[in-house]
């Protein structure tokens, strides 16, 4: 079964994501959206195959995947590493021959997902629309960051551009009135005349002083836009270099749960002993059941007591379990209470 995800970047790119399931299909479609949507989100933080423009888009400027083969294996091996830890899957039933290889079913995400599952398993081909809700939470924050930024740093360009353009209609204003005013000094010379010229050219420099003081504090203004934009950028390759901190030690620590795993059904997170009852939480990977057998060890003379052999059912993820003693113990005594596996011991406690 091939499932393709292909994700518009601007009006002429496209950038598609597809993996292969050899005899199998998903159940939920949704959960493939999710998987995509999260990895669109890291290779737009990386920044190497696609990255976020000052404008707030997602765009490439790579001419092949080939240009970026390292990052593209590591894609790769991400989603197969994804893919292989999906449980809800089936197995292909008989193909449908009265259906054509070729015959097409279109569903929107919002579609119940039976039915998607249904067709996809029935028809040549099965297209999933999901028109808006795209983008991750943080994605979509750091789009809109980018785009309020650029909408206020051209506002503020074209506002001095206006500026500008008024200082220079102020100075051939001023042109124009320093010729009147000679042409006024050769016709009328007097000392009315020289007073008025006065006052007249006071007023210019004025309105000058002004403008240009306006367009210093619109100056400032860009520049410190232009510092947070930058700080901006900073922030966001500090929080680049915290997401591969985490990425690494989720790694490390699913290393070490799958060792842990490949020798016991469940592992046992915490657990707590009294005379009656001994209660314990786990994390299991997948939905089974189990037979246990606990155990108690009496300190002192080191007698063994089996409170009992126990058949549980654990549910996939974390959960708790509370096995009740066949026959209490003895308070005056000290003991070591232990949970065995198949002649290992999985969890123990002091009471």
């Amino acid at each position: 079964m091939y499932y393709i995800y292909v994700r518009k970047l601007d009006k002429k790119k496209f950038i598609g994501l597809s993996v292969v399931i050899n005899g199998y299909y998903l159940t939920r479609i949704q959960s493939l959206f999710s998987l995509f949507e999260k990895e669109i989100e890291k290779l737009t933080e990386k920044g190497v195959i696609i990255h976020l423009t000052e404008e707030g888009d997602i765009s490439s400027k790579l001419a092949s995947l080939s240009d970026e083969e390292e990052e593209v294996i590591s894609v790769v091996n991400t989603l197969q590493v994804k893919i292989n830890s999906m449980a809800r899957i089936k197995r292909l039933p008989p193909a449908d021959f009265s259906v054509s290889v070729s015959s097409r079913k279109i569903f929107r995400e919002t579609d119940p997902m039976t039915e998607i599952a249904e067709a996809s398993c029935r028809f040549g081909f099965t297209v999933v629309l999901k028109e808006k809700d795209y983008d991750t939470i943080r994605l979509t924050s750091f789009k809109n960051i980018l785009k309020n930024l650029n909408a206020e740093k051209f506002a503020l360009i074209k506002e001095n551009e206006n500026l500008r353009e008024v200082n220079r209609t102020i100075q051939r204003q001023k042109n124009n009135f320093k010729k009147v005013v000679f042409l006024s000094l050769v016709l009328v010379v007097c000392g009315v005349g020289a007073i008025l010229l006065y006052f007249s050219l006071n007023d210019a420099n004025v309105q000058l002083d002004v403008a240009r003081r306006t367009i210093n504090e619109k100056d400032v203004k860009i520049e410190n836009r232009d510092h947070r934009i930058s700080t901006l950028r900073d922030s966001v390759k500090s929080l680049k270099e915290d997401v591969e901190r985490e990425k690494t030690s989720n790694e490390k620590l699913e290393s070490k749960l799958q060792t842990v795993m490949s020798y016991y059904p469940f592992a046992v997170t915490k657990c707590e002993v009294n005379n009656s009852r001994f209660k314990f939480d786990y994390y299991c990977t997948q939905e089974k059941e189990v037979t246990v057998t606990l155990k108690a060890i009496n300190e002192t003379s080191g007698e063994e007591v089996i409170t009992g052999t126990y058949t549980l059912k654990f549910n996939e993820g974390t959960g708790s379990k509370e096995l009740i003693y066949n026959n209490p113990l003895n308070g005056w005594c000290d003991y070591y209470v232990v949970l065995i596996y198949n002649g290992n011991v999985i969890a123990g406690k002091d009471w």
